[in-house]
């Protein structure tokens, strides 16, 4: 059976594993080569020779200016998103696995039907940021073939020499402009739904320790039966348990926050840039053309990746300061003095909620997703202004 990590993110681990983001379990140095080569060749060239054209290319027009910025300031912030994965990646791949531990294994029907969910959950996004990336791929390499636009690049860059001097040089540009783009892109695919996934299953896990808390005497009364051992001390045994399992989320979330901070970050900062740009592009384009239809696609992804972070991190929020609330939907009154002492001091534990902060600036959560869009619209109006 395939624990939590390859039901919730197997097909993330593989392409992370294809794009060396993703580090073998013995670090090699080969590894280490190979992965900082492909990640430098593939992701910093497209930014800086873009912003290059932008310096050297005279008479740019609004419109000129709009088709490349966005996709340096996508490409620019994937620079920081993709580097901890490879400077930190076995401290990263830890955290991935760190719900593979044993104080999370569900002991309940119930509480295996949450966790169950949470992997499903994981996975279904996984596929649907896979699927979108794909399509916004094939309308990024295909359209100016499709526009007939003739010896024209995806992405207008500077280059040293003249890409149009003859078919094979122009092919060779193109073909490494659309493999920068699709590694990126596929980093994406890979990492998005992975970082917003994992407090998906944090969340999880607090919503199995809620059950746990919630029908402590009806879980106890079960294995008392089992093992005929008294009661109180099942109950305690059940408790020790839960603090157990509320520790080691609440060392998660520190983990979390050291390993995909960077990460997290640099997406949410390049975003406003990138919502902004795209939008200003779609305001110009005619509706239903394929430019307006490929930026709508791409406008999507974008929206979709900062609001997975944000969506889960208030998620996690609510359940964590919701704990006490089950302790006190249970049937607590029924307990002893000593065990009414232990859910006390659970209680007292949990009064703090988990917030994810990124940057040590700025918290996960819906309040920050609507910001990021405010000051995009308001950049946007100043840029439709000026």
């Amino acid at each position: 059976m395939q624990n939590i990590t390859q039901r919730s993110f197997g097909i993330n681990l593989i392409l992370m594993t294809i794009l060396n983001l993703y580090p073998p379990d013995k670090l090699t140095f080969s590894f280490k080569v190979r992965a900082y080569s492909i990640f430098l060749i593939s992701v910093p060239p497209i930014p800086v020779f873009g912003v290059l054209y932008f310096l050297v290319e005279k008479g740019l027009t609004t419109t000129e200016f709009n088709e490349n910025a966005f996709l340096i300031a996508e490409m620019t912030c994937q620079v920081g998103k993709f580097l901890p994965f490879i400077t930190n990646g076995t401290r990263i791949k830890k955290c991935i696995h760190f719900f593979e531990s044993v104080q999370f294994a569900p002991q309940q029907k119930r509480q295996k039907e949450i966790i169950n969910k949470c992997c499903r959950t994981c996975k279904r996004n996984s596929m649907i940021f896979l699927v979108s990336i794909v399509a916004g791929i094939i309308f990024f390499a295909s359209k100016p073939l499709l526009m007939g636009k003739g010896h024209k690049l995806p992405a207008n860059i500077w280059l040293p020499f003249d890409s149009k001097s003859n078919p094979v040089v122009f092919g060779c540009v193109y073909v490494f402009i659309i493999f920068g783009v699709a590694y990126a892109a596929f980093g994406c695919a890979a990492i998005d739904p992975l970082i917003g996934g994992l407090v998906c299953l944090a969340i999880g896990q607090l919503r199995a320790l809620k059950d746990n808390l919630q029908y402590l005497n009806e879980y106890a009364e079960t294995q008392n039966e089992d093992f005929q051992s008294d009661r109180a001390k099942v109950v305690q045994i059940i408790i020790s348990r839960c603090v157990d399992q509320h520790n080691a989320i609440l060392r998660f979330v520190g983990e979390y926050e050291v390993c995909f901070s960077v990460s997290a970050f640099s997406q949410i900062m390049g975003s406003t840039l990138v919502i902004c740009f795209s939008c200003l592009q779609i305001s110009k384009l005619e509706p239903m053309s394929f430019d307006f239809v490929s930026m709508i696609t791409y406008l999507s992804i974008v929206l979709a990746q900062i609001y997975v972070y944000c969506y889960y991190g208030t998620i996690l929020f609510e359940e964590s300061n919701s704990l006490n609330d089950a302790i006190y939907m249970g049937t607590w009154y029924e307990c002893d003095l000593q065990t009414r002492k232990s859910l006390i001091v659970l209680m007292e534990r949990s009064k703090r909620p988990l917030i994810i902060t990124v940057g040590k600036v700025l918290e996960l959560s819906v309040d920050t997703f609507a910001a990021i869009l405010r000051k995009s619209y308001s950049l946007l109006a100043v840029l439709q202004n000026s």
